[in-house]
């Protein structure tokens, strides 16, 4: 997976999210570490459709 890049919701800052600092215990959502205010998100990914698989943007 390329790197993503993220906005926090709490602190509002963008974000670079790299494989390696991704945490996937759970099988459909990615949680990563906001680099600047060291909040904890959680990214849900897509269940169906062409895009499975990958993390849902905010769209």
């Amino acid at each position: 997976m390329p790197m993503l890049v993220r906005k926090c919701p709490k602190c509002e800052k963008l974000f670079w999210i790299k494989e390696q600092e991704i945490d996937r215990s759970d099988r459909d959502i990615l949680r990563v570490t906001c680099t600047h205010c060291q909040q904890v998100l959680r990214i849900p990914l897509v269940t169906e459709g062409a895009n499975a698989g990958a993390p849902k943007m905010g769209h």
